[in-house]
């Protein structure tokens, strides 16, 4: 039988890297506080919807990721409008995750910003 000339296997390319995103960064998101209700069990890292990047098929960047408990994430989805749900909180989901990312890789300091925001929420 004859060997086949055209190699079967075919090199895949590199896969394109986004910029914005960090598969750390989440992790230390899923380790903070609710930025809602300040609760740490079954923490989500909401990626926000308004952000320009969300398209079709295409979540927002990790740059772009705040911490919600699993309740507020659920109540924030049912809500339907998650600007308006975040700020009836007293929270700039924008600037909270624009925050954070400024500071990522540093757990303590992003506990900090999420402590801030809260404050300034509550005031």
């Amino acid at each position: 039988m004859p060997t086949a000339r055209i190699p079967r296997s075919v090199p895949k390319p590199a896969p394109k890297v986004r910029s914005g995103m960090d598969a750390n960064h989440l992790a230390m998101v899923r380790k903070l506080p609710c930025c809602v209700c300040g609760v740490r069990p079954r923490i989500v890292a909401h990626h926000l919807l308004r952000t320009g990047e969300h398209g079709m098929g295409r979540k927002s960047s990790d740059k772009w990721a705040v911490s919600l408990c699993a309740t507020c994430h659920a109540a924030l989805h049912h809500n339907g409008d998650e600007e308006a749900f975040l700020m009836s909180h007293g929270i700039d989901g924008r600037a909270l995750a624009s925050a954070l990312w400024a500071v990522r890789g540093d757990l303590e300091a992003m506990e900090r910003v999420v402590f801030r925001f809260r404050q300034r929420a509550k005031a």
